[in-house]
């Protein structure tokens, strides 16, 4: 599991970075749909399950 911060990002360079052709079939207007959004998501900190306990880590602490 992680946690973190979400971003909804709007501005046309990333959303034309991402588009794939078949997007379309969801976003009809194509990368210009009001409806299409990208969202950035930075992990802070984690936890996981191994040998029948939990650890828990920061991402930081990584780096």
């Amino acid at each position: 599991m992680l946690t973190g911060t979400m971003e909804v990002l709007q501005d046309d360079e990333t959303k034309k970075e991402i588009w794939h052709t078949g997007d379309t079939m969801f976003y009809k207007k194509g990368v210009t749909d009001p409806d299409y959004y990208v969202l950035k998501f930075t992990a802070r900190k984690g936890r996981y399950y191994c040998d029948l306990k939990t650890e828990s880590f920061d991402i930081e602490d990584l780096k």
